[in-house]
């Protein structure tokens, strides 16, 4: 969702800068999207228009074309017959198959976070947790959530496992910031137990408490309203 007098569609797009239009313009354009679709200023069933886009982002339609596809593989949007490209809408089916994943992963990545973790990424992991502190921003305080299990996974020094995390993290972002901030309190509570049991190195503890927040947060999403597809 959108904060404050944000503009949200197409109209809430920056244009490219030149800089930004050179190289590799259409994957450029593909993670435009995709955090124009996470933070809530292309909502849940916008029409994304291929030739509207590449007029507001200053760009032809082909890479804006190459964006989309890209984007309905990974997920994000569908094509409808006769219609074109629309930002998918939230269901619960995916967010119990998104969850049931997450608890599984996560509190395996936790257990081997605490074993396996370094000082440096224990300082980022510290780091991630202070900016969580002094955000009241939900669409940033969703972003930060997500960049936290990321971050949190990479401690297992298990690239796959880490990688497949921070694809549930991405899906994850685009329910979580339909929670409203005072909810975010008890999340970011959970964050610094986390950290706390991977600082001290307890895989139990770690695994424990990371099995209980993903169920907590899954049980926050669903108290929200999720904007069904249209």
């Amino acid at each position: 969702m959108a904060t404050g007098a944000v503009p949200v569609g197409i109209a809430g797009l920056a244009p490219l800068n030149r800089v930004q239009r050179a190289g590799r313009t259409a994957p450029h354009v593909r993670d435009l999207l995709e955090e124009a679709i996470l933070r809530g200023v292309l909502l849940p069933g916008a029409h994304l228009n291929a030739d509207a886009l590449a007029k507001q982002l200053g760009i032809s339609h082909i890479p804006v074309r190459e964006a989309l596809r890209a984007l309905g593989v990974d997920g994000w949007i569908e094509f409808r017959p006769h219609q074109g490209a629309f930002v998918r809408g939230r269901s619960e089916q995916e967010l119990a198959d998104l969850f049931e994943s997450r608890t599984f992963l996560e509190s395996q990545a936790a257990a081997l976070a605490a074993e396996r973790r370094t000082g440096e990424q224990l300082a980022i992991l510290d780091d991630i947790l202070d900016r969580q502190r002094r955000s009241t921003d939900p669409v940033e305080l969703a972003r930060i959530n997500a960049e936290f299990h990321s971050a949190l996974a990479d401690c297992s020094q298990n690239n796959l496992i880490a990688g497949f995390v921070r694809t549930l993290s991405m899906r994850a972002r685009f329910y979580f910031s339909t929670v409203r901030p005072e909810r975010q309190v008890s999340s970011r509570e959970q964050h610094e137990a986390l950290v706390d049991a991977v600082r001290r190195r307890d895989s139990t503890a770690a695994g424990h408490l990371a099995r209980e927040h993903v169920t907590a947060s899954r049980r926050d999403v669903r108290n929200e309203h999720l904007t069904p597809s249209p």
